[in-house]
Order: structure tokens, then C-alpha cells, then sequence
């Protein structure tokens, strides 16, 4: 898989709002990413004090689902942290246990593994990609990649893994750093990722960060608006590199923070709110608590529409939901839902985006 400069690259972790929202896309917006899909860990049950399934049980789906969502189309797969060291059913790790299943299917997916991955991590991936011939992904945290031992680890992990840097996919996550100022910071960025040597000879080159706050408890009822700080920054960070320097597609985590998860629903009411991306800002409509008053999110869809920010219907599946809830023809669901609808307009959104900025590589 070798990207174009205008494709884009959600980083997801697969749940539901976030594999619905990739199976409602358009065609032609599927055709423009490749999205790198983390498993997430189990969830808790904060009733029973205990997680609600095996690792088993919460893994044992996903191919299936990945199919049915995402076909044969192009995507990077991985492993939270937390699961990725457990044993399946029959003592398989999980990724081995994934991507096994996944040939049945003939699924296009390739292993992404981080840098500082375990040896038998390292093993199984280097199995996995010995099979398919796919090559694999590294992804890098900016606290690894600013360390003056980057590059050598990374050429250590591509040898255990079997592979050339050809066959290396470099993704780099900042997670949710302080973007600000913009150049400083993509001063600092440029200069640790030259210590890497010629990007060129990666497959692929990503850059992944995010602005979304890991809570919205601090946003403010009614209207609100949260700068798009990341992909300020990304424009900023290619006006500032060199002009032979290989420049990095573009990747973000959507409208979910990286570190998100799911709370004790017991103890905390969820506000019902909606998370629409305009140009350079998310605009965010937040009521009380949804479980309360489900029907505030028909007058937070009617702000929306009425706002001159509004992309039309048409533009995309969530933007159609928000559309027809505004107008009282189509109910207001579940947060699920509301998760899948700012989720589909937000991918639809960035592609707009690097279809008119020049992005890379």
C-alpha cells in the first residue's frame, strides 16, 4: 500500500461508533484512507467489578466485523497495549490469533507494531508479514522520537521483524501534545525526524496527533467552539520543512481522544452533545444529560444546520442524520449514534481539506 499525497490516514480504535461511522462512507471517501485500527482493550463492568468478557470473547469478532465493514479495503491493524501480551482461547496472541482469521477473509491489512514492542510481539508480526507480504507499521510516540536513540532502535525492530525500511510503514503519534506555537513545534518536530536519515526510504510516512479533549467536561453548555490545533499545526509543519524533505500524510484521532474510555455511567450522567468540524474548529452544541433528555439533540442539529456552517445533506451519511434530526423526521438515537454521525462527517471533512491544501507527501 503507498499512499497519495491527498490520503488520510483516522486513527480508530474499533467501536462501535467508530466502525459504523467507516462503513457509512461514501465510496469515493473510502478510496481516499487507510485507517489505522487499534483493538481496544476489554471494557470494565463497574457494577460487577470485573471486565465484561474474556480477551477471547472481545477479540474473537473482530475479523468478521472488519469484513463486513471494511471489506478488502486497505488498513493497518494493531493492538492495544493492555490486550496485546494476553493469550487467546487456544493460547494464540491476539495478533497472531487476528490476522490468521483475516486471510480467510483475504483482508488487505497490515500489522502495526510499536517501537517499543515486546520480543514476542516482534516475533509474531514478523511472522504475520513473512505470510501476507505486507510489510508492517512502526508507530513512534514523540517522547521516543525526540530521544537521540530513535533511529536506532527503529532499524532494530524493521531487522527483528524480517523486513527492509522499504517494506516499513513510519507513523508517528503524537498523541494530544501542546501544538502552540505551531512553529516552534514544528521546528523541534523537523529536527527529530531528520536525525532519522531519508524518509524516502520508508514505504509510507505518517504524522498522527490530536486537539480533541479526552473529556468535554470543561466545554461549555449551549455553543461552543475547540480550535483544530492539529491540522493547523500540520499546515504549518509542511509550510516549514525543507523543500526536499519527504513530507508526511496526514493522520488524526477523529473526535475520540486517544486515551478515551468508557466511564462508571452509574456515577456520571453524559451530556448529550454534538461535535461538528468546520474548517479550523470543532463546533460543539452541548446540552444536559442525554439519558434525560434524548430530544435535545434535535436543537442541537437545528443550531448546527442554522449555524452558516453547515455543509449540506448531502455531503455526508452523518451530515444527512443531522439534517433530517433537525428537522424532526428521523429520532435522536443513542451517544453511539451521535459518536458515528461526528465521526463520518469528520473523515469526510479532513478529505475536503487535503483535496484543496496542497497536503503531502
Amino acid at each position: 500500500m503507498i499512499l497519495t499525497k491527498d490520503m488520510y490516514v483516522p486513527a480508530l480504535r474499533w467501536r462501535q461508533g467508530e466502525y459504523q461511522a467507516l462503513a457509512g462512507l461514501a465510496a469515493a471517501a473510502k478510496d481516499r484512507i487507510a485507517p489505522y485500527v487499534i483493538i481496544p482493550e476489554v471494557e470494565f463492568d463497574f457494577e460487577l467489578r470485573q471486565l465484561k468478557k474474556s480477551v477471547h470473547e472481545h477479540v474473537h469478532p473482530f475479523s468478521a466485523r472488519f469484513n463486513r465493514k471494511w471489506g478488502q479495503r486497505p488498513a493497518w491493524v494493531g493492538v492495544h497495549p493492555r490486550i496485546a501480551g494476553e493469550p487467546m482461547g487456544d493460547g494464540r496472541d491476539v495478533l497472531t490469533y487476528v490476522f490468521e482469521a483475516l486471510r480467510a477473509f483475504q483482508a488487505n491489512a497490515i500489522p502495526a507494531v510499536p517501537l517499543d514492542a515486546s520480543t514476542s510481539m516482534a516475533a509474531s508480526v514478523a511472522a504475520i508479514a513473512s505470510t501476507d507480504g505486507l510489510g508492517s507499521a512502526i508507530a513512534i510516540r514523540l517522547e521516543d522520537l525526540m530521544k537521540p536513540d530513535a533511529r536506532t532502535r527503529i532499524e532494530a525492530l524493521v531487522t527483528s521483524l524480517g523486513l527492509s525500511l522499504t517494506e516499513v510503514d513510519l507513523v508517528i503519534d503524537l498523541g494530544a501534545p501542546n501544538f502552540e506555537p505551531y512553529v516552534a513545534f514544528a521546528g523541534l518536530l523537523i529536527a527529530a525526524v531528520q536525525r532519522l536519515g531519508d524518509l524516502h526510504n520508508f514505504r509510507n510516512f505518517v504524522v498522527i496527533g490530536t486537539a480533541i479533549p479526552k473529556t468535554f467536561k470543561d466545554v461549555a453548555k449551549g455553543v461552543d467552539q475547540l480550535p483544530r490545533h492539529d491540522w493547523l499545526f500540520y499546515k504549518a509543519l509542511l509550510g516549514k520543512m525543507p523543500a526536499r524533505m519527504r513530507k508526511p500524510n496526514y493522520g488524526d484521532h477523529t473526535i475520540v481522544h486517544p486515551e478515551f474510555a468508557p466511564v462508571d455511567m452509574r456515577k456520571i450522567k453524559s451530556a448529550g452533545k454534538l461535535v461538528y468540524t468546520t474548517a479550523s474548529e470543532w463546533e460543539v452544541r452541548k446540552g444536559g444529560a442525554f439519558r434525560d433528555d434524548p430530544g435535545q439533540m434535535h436543537d442541537h442539529c437545528a443550531s448546527i444546520v442554522a449555524s452558516g456552517k453547515f455543509r449540506e445533506a448531502g455531503f455526508s451519511s452523518g451530515d444527512d442524520y443531522i439534517a433530517k434530526c433537525a428537522a424532526r423526521t428521523a429520532k435522536p438515537s443513542n451517544q453511539t449514534r451521535w459518536k458515528t454521525v461526528a465521526i463520518n462527517h469528520h473523515i469526510t471533512y479532513v478529505l475536503d481539506d487535503l483535496s484543496t491544501s496542497g497536503a503531502a507527501p
